[in-house]
């Protein structure tokens, strides 16, 4: 691999390439774990499942610097909720800056690991994390899958240009 410039000859700013990543439409998962009896959460729209089948591994990116990240970091097992439409009010809510109101009237199940399940998920899972590695400013965290749980009649969230839109199923779909 050769040497990585991190300085790079760009031609855009930050605003722009924020802007760029914006225009990318992406699922919303929220991470958490219960950690000294209090939960935490991250809210990420970097998740991304399907890393690996064998191992059973998902990723996302968090900031180097995340406060959250210094607790979750540490749990034994994390819950990730993928969020379903339902969640659009309260995601800004989990996402906030004050973290004793992040979890103020939201509905959720903290499993014996201490992994954090959101109620009304289409999707969650409960993992460990299986390796972390620097990627600029930010972690790529892989997670290893340990168990499942699919809620098939929900409508996923979807984030677009600072926006929350839900995937309607009965848009006409092209086959794959």
């Amino acid at each position: 691999m050769k040497d990585k410039d991190m300085t790079g000859d760009h031609h855009f700013d930050q605003a722009q390439l924020r802007e760029a990543f914006g225009l990318f439409p992406s699922g919303v998962a929220a991470i958490a774990a219960q950690h000294d009896h209090a939960p935490h959460v991250i809210v990420a729209s970097s998740f991304s499942v399907g890393v690996s089948l064998q191992p059973p591994l998902a990723a996302f990116f968090v900031q180097k610097h995340s406060s959250t990240w210094r607790f979750l970091q540490h749990a034994e097992r994390l819950g990730v909720s993928i969020l379903s439409y339902e969640h659009a009010q309260i995601c800004r809510q989990l996402a906030g800056q004050d973290k004793n109101q992040r979890f103020e009237g939201v509905d959720y199940h903290v499993t014996a690991t201490g992994a954090i399940q959101l109620a009304k998920a289409p999707i969650w899972f409960e993992c460990s994390i299986y390796d972390v590695h620097p990627a600029g400013d930010h972690l790529s965290v892989q997670l290893l899958i340990q168990k499942l749980n699919i809620q098939k009649d929900t409508t996923p969230l979807v984030y677009h240009q600072s926006r929350f839109f839900p995937l309607d199923a009965t848009t006409t779909a092209l086959s794959a």
